[in-house]
């Protein structure tokens, strides 16, 4: 036999090992039926923040309704900037260490208008150094850290989603 036959065996063999045990890729859990259909309300989001959540979602396995559909059920979601914490401030070389924090409130009722999740909050925090000699590297700092917590917030909306 030739390498290449005897390594598609090895794949193939190695594959259907894989597939018989219920393994699955990280991430590739979808929602239960009963939220396979939602209409998403939101309340805090700029249009990106909403996109990239509806991205998430439609990802997760859902497919987003209008809010006037009667057979979806209804995610609310909040996106709340909770106050900067300056952590340790340097006189001597200008730097502040600031704790970022985010909160993302969500609940879920089903089309009949039963609670399916009562009302949960899922916080974030990052701390980072600010040098108050280069405003604007601590700007684009800050920006990217914020944008990070809002994505580990939206996935860990998506796995609280996946238990229910």
């Amino acid at each position: 036999m030739n390498t290449a036959v005897i390594r598609l065996v090895i794949v193939l063999l190695i594959t259907a090992v894989l597939a018989a045990c219920g393994f699955r890729l990280a991430g590739t859990a979808s929602l239960p039926q009963e939220l396979s259909s939602i209409t998403l309300l939101t309340v805090g989001f700029d249009k990106q923040q909403q996109d990239s959540l509806r991205l998430q979602l439609t990802r997760a396995g859902a497919e987003l309704k209008n809010p006037d559909d009667p057979g979806a059920v209804k995610l609310t979601v909040s996106l709340k900037a909770l106050p900067d914490r300056r952590v340790v401030s340097s006189a001597r070389d200008g730097k502040t260490v600031v704790r970022l924090s985010r909160s993302l409130d969500f609940s879920v009722r089903a089309a009949d208008g039963e609670m399916l999740v009562p009302a949960r909050t899922l916080v974030q925090q990052n701390d980072i150094v600010l040098d108050d000699d280069n405003l604007l590297a601590s700007s684009k700092e800050k920006a990217s850290v914020l944008e990070d917590l809002q994505q580990d917030l939206f996935e860990q909306l998506i796995r609280q989603l996946k238990r229910i």
